[in-house]
């Protein structure tokens, strides 16, 4: 009974984690200033090139591997699923399940959950929540680095963020925005509130990866300590990517107004 209990505690929680983690997991977008702007400037452009990305973004497909790695009570459990992902703008995303392996239990109860999860994350009021805009976090600029993709080495800046609502798509922690292209390139964060009493520590991070003018997730890792003993992690591995077609990008309106506001100056 305790380790069936146990499971499930666990199986309740990385639900929950990883909702949250796949829940930042979106397509991304290109640009750049020369002078250093503020956090409020970053997130701004970052919206605004976020908008941009979304219209241009037509379609991609991939095949992911969602893997579960639990040690703890009643021993170490391993679960990994297979998911083919079609991806239509604006909004249309399918998932199917390819393969499974391992726990059943954690397939059912953790993977298939997860999947679950992720299309109801897609949905217009949820994306709404995790947008990392100044309504639903507050951030400030804490420094500058460099960060490794597959494509080379890109200078980013880094932003600490603060949630100002708590649900189970926000998060506190660091996230590093591109200076190019205003792309969210790498996320490190915990839970806005604990997932579980059961649960003592979870985090996670996500990384991206640019392919063309837009930026789409390349791997997610998200950990969670059990009160009760055991570790439990899952790792995403977004795939190649192998179909991706965009449109051109186009300014949004408010940045085409601007645009044209300065070309009446000129004259």
């Amino acid at each position: 009974m305790r380790l069936i209990a146990g499971r499930r505690m666990v199986a309740g929680a990385m639900v929950y984690l990883c909702a949250l983690c796949v829940g930042g997991a979106r397509a991304q977008g290109t640009t750049g200033d020369a002078a250093r702007p503020s956090a409020a400037e970053i997130v701004s452009r970052m919206l605004e090139k976020n908008q941009q990305r979304l219209a241009a973004l037509e379609r991609y497909e991939s095949e992911r591997t969602y893997r579960l790695e639990y040690t703890g009570t009643g021993g170490a459990h391993h679960a990994e699923m297979r998911v083919r992902a079609e991806y239509t703008g604006p909004d249309q995303k399918r998932l199917t399940v390819v393969s499974e392996s391992g726990s059943k239990f954690f397939c059912d109860k953790v993977l298939r959950k997860l999947v679950e999860g992720e299309l109801e994350a897609t949905a217009q009021s949820n994306r709404m929540q995790t947008t990392l805009g100044p309504k639903n976090y507050a951030t400030e600029l804490v420094g500058e680095e460099m960060v490794s993709e597959p494509g080379g080495q890109i200078r980013t800046w880094v932003l600490r963020v603060t949630p100002k609502v708590n649900n189970k798509f926000t998060y506190r922690g660091k996230v590093w925005v591109s200076e190019d292209d205003f792309a969210i390139v790498r996320i490190q964060g915990e839970p806005a509130k604990n997932p579980s009493f059961w649960i003592n520590r979870a985090s996670f991070e996500s990384l991206y990866t640019r392919r063309g003018n837009v930026w789409l997730p390349l791997r997610n890792v998200s950990s969670s300590h059990v009160r009760i003993g055991g570790e439990a992690t899952l790792t995403i591995e977004y795939g190649a990517y192998p179909v991706v077609t965009e449109r051109a990008m186009k300014p949004t309106v408010q940045h085409a107004a601007n645009a044209s506001s300065s070309a009446n100056l000129d004259r």
